[in-house]
């Protein structure tokens, strides 16, 4: 009965384990935008919410940066112009990253953005 109770144990500890290094959950992610610079970042993977907001914040990297998609699976950004100038920036998720890049670009056209795509080195990522 010992060998099978620390067994037990064994494998509740390594099920904790895993739970709480996100092993039973592909991350969280996040895109932050800054009016002020135009810079956009992505952040995948985080083990929380809160964490892919402040890392993607972080890699906004200026004062105004604020988060405006929050995803579980995939996220992506497009970027259009405006026809009178000016810019349209929209973040999107969806299950694939395929999907999400769509989304995005279907919502910048949508938001009176032409040339929508997405943002050169920024590609949709996923968790």
């Amino acid at each position: 009965m010992k060998t099978s109770l620390w067994g037990l144990c064994a494998v509740c500890v390594a099920s904790l384990l895993l739970t709480a290094c996100g092993g039973n959950d592909d991350g969280y992610g996040s895109v932050a935008v800054s009016d002020s610079t135009r810079r956009v970042a992505i952040s995948t993977g985080a083990l929380t919410q809160s964490v892919a907001n402040d890392e993607a914040r972080d890699e906004c990297d200026a004062s105004d940066c604020r988060v405006v998609l929050q995803f579980e699976q995939c996220g992506a950004v497009s970027l259009g112009t405006k026809a009178g100038g000016g810019f349209v920036v929209v973040a999107k998720g969806a299950g694939t990253a395929f999907d999400a890049q769509t989304a995005a670009n279907n919502a910048c056209t949508a938001q009176g953005g032409e040339g929508c795509g997405p943002i050169p080195n920024l590609e949709a990522q996923c968790n």
